[in-house]
């Protein structure tokens, strides 16, 4: 379109959208290959999609990972809902003139993963949700939490004063600065099944780089996002029609299955998978290739 300008850098890209914010995007796996939506985790970033880069490739996959608003490279969107963003992916399909792609979403990816799908069906195959975070606003999944969470979604919509002092003057210093402090407070809480995926040198290399990138701008994209996940989403997830897999390990103690069974229970054309064992980190990297092809073998 021609409103729409892009600039690329390596594997990252950059796409003016029509009200000339910027979406950043990276591109992993097979260039020629199916196009595929990576939305990341929180924290996280279009990085994180580096995971996906070689079984990406061995199944002809062409991966695109957008940052999200105010995240990484991607400039923000003051006052936003979740809705917006499916604008936004759609204009990113645009300027790279692809009409129709598969969609994988990871953990916090996945409430903005199901509202595409609410807005752009059109433009979704099908929908691909792998350990993702559930509608906060009930009260089971906000408890379902472990603590430092339940605290964090809680407080940034009660104390949001204290949020934004405790994440501006230490949490994101330190993830800019010192990422791989943020990564071993992650492997310290870890069950076993997460410790032995996270404490690999590469899972390490990757997952350090994308929460750096996270908080590249600051507390601001994070806090909010934090805010979205924990009101209201704004859309009804059971008239979601399109086809989805979903992925849940057991074992996951950071997004408890609760959240999966919640959102399976709620779509009309859902094949939910349980993995047993697998924890939140372990399931996307040690299955990632039967996810891969099991969801998508439509394409």
């Amino acid at each position: 379109m021609d409103n729409l300008q892009k600039r690329s850098t390596a594997n990252t890209h950059v796409v003016t959208l029509p009200d000339g914010r910027r979406l950043a995007y990276a591109e992993y796996g097979d260039p020629t290959g199916i196009p595929t939506l990576y939305f990341h985790g929180f924290p996280g970033s279009r990085l994180e999609a580096q995971l996906f880069d070689l079984p990406a490739r061995k199944q002809k996959l062409r991966v695109i990972a957008p940052d999200r608003n105010g995240i990484g490279l991607s400039d923000p969107k003051p006052d936003r809902c979740l809705l917006d963003w499916s604008r936004d992916v759609s204009d990113l399909l645009d300027s790279l003139d692809i009409e129709k792609v598969h969609l994988v979403a990871v953990s916090g990816g996945g409430p903005y993963a199901l509202a595409c799908a609410s807005q752009y069906a059109k433009r979704i195959h099908d929908l691909t949700l792998v350990c993702p975070l559930g509608p906060l606003d009930q009260v089971e999944l906000m408890k379902s939490l472990r603590w430092p969470g339940r605290y964090s979604f809680k407080s940034v919509r009660t104390t949001p004063l204290l949020m934004q002092i405790t994440y501006g003057l230490f949490i994101i210093p330190v993830a800019q600065r010192w990422p791989q402090i943020i990564y071993q407070m992650m492997v310290a809480m870890a069950p076993p099944a997460d410790t032995r995926v996270l404490n690999r040198h590469q899972v390490r290399k990757i997952m350090c780089g994308s929460i750096s990138e996270a908080a590249r701008q600051g507390r601001s994209a994070i806090l909010y996002e934090m805010f979205l996940y924990a009101k209201s989403w704004g859309f009804d997830i059971s008239k979601i029609k399109m086809p989805v897999h979903l992925w849940h390990g057991t074992a996951d103690e950071t997004v408890p299955m609760i959240h999966g069974n919640t959102i399976a229970n709620s779509l009309e054309n859902c094949k939910p998978h349980y993995i047993r064992g697998e924890g939140h980190f372990s399931l996307p990297i040690n299955c990632v290739d039967r996810i891969l092809s099991e969801s998508l073998s439509s394409g």
